[in-house]
């Protein structure tokens, strides 16, 4: 058996490979669990001050970007925040602040979405009801 310079070459890298983690292409982590958005605050019913109006989420398993990627990986986009059905943010942060949000009563929807504006699927979001009255924000600052 011939062990020449060749040989000790691939020993080394081998033990490198192994040292290193490194693997041929096999994927030994486990997944990260299910993407998540869990909305924190406001929560449904609450009574809070509209300017600005503070969206807080805790988003899991889900980055979030503010580019557009057409070929979107099924883990990448950004946030949507609705009230009364009509946008009014797209984040790339998982707390949004909302100006001038009118007194009165507010549908508040949180949804995830791809870098590419898809929607997630299934889908991933929640929806609360809240009041806004402005009068509050005075004893807010």
């Amino acid at each position: 058996m011939n062990i020449g310079p060749s040989s000790s070459i691939r020993a080394v890298v081998s033990t490198l490979i192994a040292l290193l983690g490194l693997s041929s292409g096999c994927d030994d982590t486990e997944p990260a669990g299910p993407i998540a958005l869990a909305l924190n605050s406001p929560v449904d019913g609450d009574t809070v001050c509209g300017t600005p109006l503070r969206v807080e989420t805790t988003i899991d398993n889900f980055t979030l970007t503010n580019e557009t990627i057409e070929d979107a990986p099924g883990d990448v986009g950004h946030m949507h925040v609705y009230l009364n059905g009509q946008e009014v943010a797209q984040s790339d942060q998982e707390t949004v602040d909302i100006s001038d949000v009118a007194d009165g009563a507010w549908q508040l929807r949180v949804d995830l979405a791809l870098s590419n504006h898809n929607a997630l699927d299934p889908y991933v979001g929640e929806t609360i009801y809240i009041t806004v009255d402005n009068s509050l924000c005075d004893a807010a600052r």
